[in-house]
């Protein structure tokens, strides 16, 4: 494998994820789980870390706009995975969070990235995974507070 040269880490990386996903979605594909995408996907990313989240402040998480958030929110309520509720702090607010189909559902997508950790582990080896992994996780890390 040729040296790598410092300008192809955008291009890897976002090669990287695009491959990520489209593993995924084959995989909740070939098991019947059918109409949630990487955009939607976003929106659980946030929840699960932050909990039960206003719409702007995923938007504002996702780097996407309010009412592009909202449309993906609307999809996801309509097919029951999330839900609106009272915000106690703002009567005027509503909290985005995950309803129990939705709970079941990152179960699902719990077993799809395990499946996708095993054709990745497959193709490279565990030691080699663990340590691409490990060092992606240190440059977050490392990056945390860090305002661009």
């Amino acid at each position: 494998m040729p040296d790598l040269q410092p300008h192809q880490i955008g291009q890897i990386l976002m090669l990287a994820a695009r491959d990520f996903q489209r593993r995924l979605d084959q995989d909740l594909r070939s098991r019947g789980i059918k109409g949630v995408g990487s955009r939607h996907r976003e929106v659980f990313l946030q929840l699960g870390q932050n909990g039960a989240s206003r719409s702007v402040d995923l938007a504002h998480s996702a780097g996407i706009r309010p009412q592009s958030m909202m449309v993906i929110v609307h999809e996801l309520e309509e097919l029951k995975l999330v839900e609106r509720r009272p915000d106690p702090s703002d009567s005027r607010a509503k909290l985005i969070d995950f309803t129990d189909q939705g709970r079941a559902f990152i179960a699902e997508l719990t077993r799809s990235t395990e499946i996708v950790w095993q054709q990745y582990e497959d193709a490279v080896g565990s030691a080699r995974l663990q340590a691409t992994v490990s060092g992606l996780q240190a440059l977050l890390d490392a990056d945390k507070g860090v305002t661009v």
